[in-house]
């Protein structure tokens, strides 16, 4: 479970800053055998578009400015 909370922690953060490298290598490397930080990922996306839909911001993911 501590890797699982570094991850969530990793993805929140990704947020508000950009992460390292190796951050962005600790998630991929975790995401695919982790169902549970892959579920995180996905609410925390749809809870950012929908914040953005709701503000009138376009989301970077919708403009198509890569990951976040």
């Amino acid at each position: 479970m501590g890797k699982c909370k570094n991850i969530t922690r990793l993805l929140s953060d990704a947020l508000d800053r950009s992460l390292t490298s190796g951050e962005w290598l600790a998630i991929r490397l975790h995401l695919p055998t982790c169902s549970g930080c892959r579920n995180y990922r996905k609410q925390i996306r749809l809870l950012r578009a929908a914040a953005h839909t709701v503000s009138g911001i376009e989301s970077a993911d919708a403009a198509g400015n890569g990951e976040r």
